[in-house]
Parts: structure tokens; sequence; C-alpha cells
């Protein structure tokens, strides 16, 4: 497969700006981690980071039909809520949007180019499964909840080690 330019790194996050109890007060962080472990690469021009917070279906579909990212997103990495077969995106007036598996992944399936998808959210075996399934050549999910602070170490230290 060959690019048209640097490999991009999709980066999306979406909270519960609703509910007080279900606000992940780690988010900016985990972005922050991921920021801080990409950089030196970002600054070779091995990579092209992609962020969306406030992440909406609108967006993410967006981003992959964008010419301009079009076959160059090789990780989609999503930060927040989820379930085995939802993650949870906001609307734009900062409400909860509900995006079910089956649209998600037939959009991340048609990818080319895409060679991880990093789920960080509560639950997302079941996702990273049928992701799987579909031809995603590598998925990471969980398969149980998880804590925030432990959630964002994760992220930051995979990406690390990238």
């Amino acid at each position: 497969m060959s690019y048209k330019g640097k490999p991009v790194i999709f980066l999306a996050f979406a909270n519960d700006k609703m509910d007080a109890a279900a606000y992940l007060r780690n988010l900016p962080l985990e972005l922050n981690g991921i920021r801080n472990a990409l950089e030196k690469a970002v600054n070779a021009g091995l990579v092209e980071i992609v962020e969306r917070t406030s992440a909406s279906r609108e967006d993410i579909i967006n981003i992959f039909q964008n010419d301009y990212y079009r076959g160059r997103i090789a990780i989609f990495h999503y930060g927040g809520h989820a379930g085995g077969f939802e993650l949870l995106l906001e609307n734009l007036d900062g409400s909860k949007a509900i995006a079910h598996s089956e649209g998600l992944i037939s959009l991340l399936a048609k990818q080319d180019g895409l060679k991880l998808v990093f789920l960080n959210g509560c639950s997302s075996q079941p996702q990273a499964l049928e992701m799987i399934k579909k031809g995603i050549p590598a998925v990471i999910g969980t398969s149980q909840a998880i804590n925030d602070e432990i959630a964002t170490n994760l992220a930051s230290r995979f990406y690390s080690g990238l």
C-alpha cells in the first residue's frame, strides 16, 4: 500500500457533558499523553496527527471521507465511553450521541490503509472482535469497565512504545 503522504493517526475523543458523574476528567490528559508520546515522530515528519475532541458522528465520517486523509489513516484511536456495541459521541449542543457498532464497523472496514483501531472505552471487546472479523488487521478493546486513570495511562504508554 502506498500513501499519498504521511500516515495519519486520527484521535477522536467524546465525553458525557450532561452527566457530571459520568464525565471523564482524564480525557484531556489522555490526549496530551498521546501527543507527547508521538511528538518525536511528528517532528521527524514520520506521521501526521488529526484530533477531534467533542467528536460527533459527522466529525468521524468527515475525516475518513476527506480526500486529503483518504487512504492515509493508519490508526484510529477513540477515547471516551463505550459499550459492547456502541461508542458515546457528542452532538453540537454537548448532548450524547450513540454510534452503533454496525455503522462504525462498516465505515472502518472500508478504509484503505487502516492498520489499527484502539477503542479506549469500557467493554469494547465485542466491537473489537467484529472489526477483526471484518478485516481490520489489529484492534484493541477492553473486556470490562476500565478506570479512567488506567485508560489514560494505557494509551500514553502504548503510544510511547509505538
